[in-house]
């Protein structure tokens, strides 16, 4: 349509005769092929953020130590799949941003600040809502009331770019509409509110309303696949060290009762010594990312080094979440006393993967 109306203009058909024809002609030129104009079809672009200018970690924590990514953005969304920016699982259907959990309630509680990435303006905040370990009802009255965000700030940036942090905590918000802040400004604390499993923060970028994803710098409709070109436009400010990571191992440690995941949910911090008289020892981990076919092998070993407690498991199907333990029931006898060890491992055999940690506790009388 473009080319027919151009070619009308240009034609010497066209009823304006001369420099009018001519005038016509170039205005329509200059409009047809002005930003404006091409703005809804071109790509985006975020060329202003560079590795020196780009977003801050969102959260105030240690990645690998007392935070960990859980989900990451879903590419092709409402396609029934799972497809994180390196074509893996570590996703749902339809997830908008990353995730990044903390430990547990109980760190919670004490406060995990979130701060804001970039220079900006907030747009729009949302507080009031309780952080709770939500039933199957109350996450439908929230559906119903579409605050699946919960507690929720918007903060917009140069260049179109709006950013979205979810699941804050209750009250935490002291941040306004319209109130200029800073990269590194708390904006609030993370939270248990809205539609979550458990503590985290959720936080989103988009650009002329389009779902970005920061390690790649694609639209959540672009192509997954993570590759040393893709990695060097991630969003992330290079010092921070933000990678992908195919698998994560969140948290172990030892116990003298059987672990219980929803116990482990509101406090995991292990204590350094366990008493000698025990009725059973065992060592358990939760871990992020687990696939269909991982090796994952958790293992005990004495005082002495030699191997107390070990179980292999070829893990079933994939899982965002896992949680597994191993362990003994203890005679009369006791424990010995002395350093355990614990070690979680994690191999992925096709893709040439492994990934440990390992614990320690000291038994006493």
């Amino acid at each position: 349509n473009y080319v027919k109306l151009f070619k009308v203009f240009s034609s010497r058909k066209y009823p304006y005769k001369g420099s009018m024809r001519y005038f016509i002609t170039f205005t329509f030129i200059f409009f047809l092929f002005s930003p404006t104009v091409l703005a809804e079809n071109a790509p985006l672009t975020l060329a202003k953020i560079t590795r020196s200018t780009g977003f801050s970690l969102p959260i105030k924590c240690e990645l690998g130590e007392d935070c960990w990514i859980m989900n990451y953005v879903d590419f092709g969304p409402d396609d029934g799949k799972k497809t994180d920016p390196a074509c893996g699982p570590r996703t749902y259907d339809g997830h908008k941003g990353t995730d990044f959990a903390i430990r547990d309630d109980n760190a919670m509680r004490n406060g995990i600040d979130v701060i804001a990435p970039l220079d900006g303006r907030v747009l729009k905040i949302r507080d009031g809502e309780p952080d709770q370990w939500s039933t199957p009802a109350q996450i439908e009255e929230i559906k119903v009331a579409r605050k699946e965000c919960g507690n929720a700030v918007i903060i917009e940036h140069d260049n179109d770019i709006q950013t979205i942090y979810c699941h804050m905590k209750n009250g935490s918000i002291k941040i306004k509409p319209n109130q200029e802040i800073k990269q590194g400004d708390k904006i609030g604390e993370v939270g248990l509110s809205g539609m979550t499993q458990f503590p985290h923060l959720h936080f989103g970028i988009t650009k002329a309303q389009k779902i970005i994803d920061p390690f790649t710098r694609q639209t959540n409709n672009g192509t997954c696949g993570l590759n040393k070109k893709s990695l060097t436009k991630s969003l992330w400010q290079k010092e921070i060290g933000l990678k992908y990571q195919p698998v994560t191992i969140q948290s172990s440690g030892f116990s003298n009762t059987i672990p219980d995941l929803k116990i482990l949910e509101k406090n995991m911090d292990a204590s350094n010594t366990l008493p000698k008289k025990a009725e059973v020892f065992t060592f358990w981990s939760i871990l992020f990312g687990v696939r269909e076919g991982d090796i994952i092998t958790l293992e005990i070993r004495d005082p002495n080094g030699k191997k107390f407690a070990e179980n292999v498991i070829e893990q079933p199907k994939d899982r965002a979440r896992q949680f597994y333990y191993i362990g003994k029931n203890i005679d009369s006898f006791g424990l010995k006393e002395g350093a355990y060890t614990g070690t979680i491992k994690i191999e992925r055999p096709n893709q040439n993967l492994s990934r440990n940690k390992i614990s320690t506790v000291l038994v006493i009388n």
